[in-house]
């Protein structure tokens, strides 16, 4: 029968309260006699624990040599047919579907996942954390090897975002009063910065190497040909610091060199900038680009002529911009990564790997197919239909 008096309710609920205090009372009682008793007889017991403690083995660091994966039992299974992405997050693995970021270990294990809605989900990552975002969409999350740092949602479509070596990121949207606009965000999704374009759009953001500034690329048109441009803001200050001769080419990637220029890789050239934002040389690709891909002071361009037959990568340093290495290819590839000074080249017979002085180092051959590959410590992770496998791959 239902109780109705608000007295007979108060009575019953002191009862309760006290009967859980006196539980607690009596746990804490219990636990420090336990311990008292511990204490008073550890000469009979301790002997005895410390020797099945000796007979455990040490703990160690987590071991990334990678025993396992020489003798071929590294795998990871993935769902067939989704679209996936994958990046060596320094020592880690991150790889992004249509529904989840994951990452894993070297060794495969899974260290963090997590679920998303994204409709096209783009992933960029430095070596400890990962950028997804939603291209075409307005949210975006910045992601550890073990947990979310943030979540944000972007005020317009976003067109392009970036992550910075120090946890910055650059978010590039579109609204009906602006081309595009800048927002940048430290590592705990604070605004350090924003730039509003009104008379050309943003395709690229380059951070400098301590995130203290950024060049920004932005595309329009002259004399009928589409150029890019670039701009150079330092985020304590909203002045430019420079603008730069445009080119007439679509900027694919624009990396800062170690000694503070700036390279430009394009669709139809690549270009050198000094600090101060002044052209100093380019190079014209006599073909195609198929695939492109940058580190530190070294991008690597593929490049095709369907009509000769034809398939040649592009070594391209601050040192060899006139005179860049090219090296002819007897293979169709369309998938180049750099990596320790090193461009690994995905094709249809495996994988090989040439210096940045263009000389061939290490090669092996592959009985399936993969659409991507990344490396971490001496191991190449290649993903392929419906998994991830690894294989020793010294060079």
């Amino acid at each position: 029968m239902a109780v109705t008096d608000v007295s007979e309710l108060r009575k019953r609920r002191e009862k309760k309260r006290t009967r859980n205090m006196l539980i607690k009372a009596f746990v804490v009682i219990l636990i420090c006699g336990i311990a008292v008793v511990a204490v008073v007889t550890r000469n009979s017991w301790l002997p005895a624990f410390q020797g099945i403690l000796s007979r455990i083995p040490a703990a160690t660091d987590q071991d990334y040599s990678q025993t396992d994966t020489v003798s071929g039992s590294f795998l990871i299974s993935i769902d067939g047919g989704s679209d996936y992405q994958m990046r060596a997050m320094g020592d880690c693995i991150a790889l992004l579907d249509d529904s989840k970021f994951h990452v894993y270990s070297a060794t495969g294990s899974v260290m963090y996942e997590t679920q998303h809605t994204y409709a096209n989900p783009i992933l960029a990552v430095n070596s400890s954390k990962a950028l997804v975002y939603d291209l075409g969409g307005t949210d975006f999350s910045l992601e550890g090897k073990y947990k979310n740092v943030y979540e944000k949602t972007a005020n317009n479509v976003i067109l392009r975002a970036e992550l910075s070596s120090k946890d910055y990121v650059a978010v590039v949207t579109k609204s009906e009063n602006l081309l595009s606009m800048l927002k940048v965000y430290d590592g705990k999704g604070t605004e350090v910065f924003r730039y509003s374009s009104y008379d050309g759009r943003i395709i690229d953001v380059a951070f400098n190497s301590d995130s203290s500034g950024c060049v920004l690329t932005v595309i329009g048109a002259q004399d009928g040909e589409l150029i890019s441009q670039m701009i150079r803001f330092d985020f304590s200050d909203t002045s430019v610091q420079w603008e730069s001769e445009p080119i007439s080419a679509i900027a694919l990637d624009v990396i800062f060199t170690q000694d503070g220029s700036v390279m430009l890789i394009g669709d139809t050239m690549s270009a050198l900038y000094t600090a101060d934002g002044i052209l100093q040389a380019s190079y014209t690709y006599s073909d195609t680009i198929v695939d492109y891909s940058t580190e530190d002071d070294l991008a690597a361009v593929i490049t095709t002529n369907t009509a000769k037959r034809k398939t040649e990568m592009i070594l391209i340093t601050p040192e060899n911009i006139t005179n860049p290495i090219v090296i002819e290819l007897d293979y169709n590839t369309e998938k180049v990564y750099c990596e320790g000074g090193q461009a690994h080249i995905l094709n249809d017979e495996g994988v090989c790997t040439y210096d940045s002085a263009g000389q061939p180092v290490a090669s092996a051959s592959l009985e399936d197919d993969y659409e991507d590959i990344c490396r971490i410590k001496g191991y190449l992770y290649l993903l392929g239909y419906d998994s991830v496998s690894c294989m020793d791959y010294a060079s």
